[in-house]
């Protein structure tokens, strides 16, 4: 289903969300902070015109990382999506409260600070 996604809707692009986790990760649930892309479209003023797909999750000694891809049938709803992208994260209610979803997903949540450090469109 992701393929027919990306062929009926030509623009796409890809993004990621980081998350500093000191001073390790001990075990992260993937599945949970996965959950963050789909919690995405539930944020106020979300862009209507784009779904998200592809997503993955990237995990070190001391970080993790969402990815996902978004994609939409035109360049302006992407171009939307990322002012709207870069903008959402500004806000500390929703920063606070993936950090939260983050630090749950840890084996060890009350032994590790979990801050959220970047958000970017990443290369294709």
């Amino acid at each position: 289903m992701q393929t027919q996604n990306r062929e009926r809707a030509p623009h796409a692009h890809k993004y990621a969300i980081h998350f500093d986790i000191l001073p390790e990760i001990s075990y992260l649930n993937q599945k949970l902070v996965l959950l963050i892309a789909d919690f995405l479209p539930t944020f106020h003023d979300f862009p209507q015109d784009v779904q998200i797909s592809e997503k993955w999750v990237d995990e070190g000694l001391d970080f993790c990382r969402i990815g996902f891809s978004v994609c939409a049938e035109s360049p302006d709803a992407i171009k939307t999506f990322g002012n709207w992208f870069q903008a959402i994260f500004r806000e500390q209610p929703i920063t606070t409260a993936l950090e939260h979803l983050v630090a749950c997903a840890l084996d060890e949540p009350n032994d590790a600070e979990v801050i959220l450090t970047d958000w970017t469109r990443l290369a294709n």
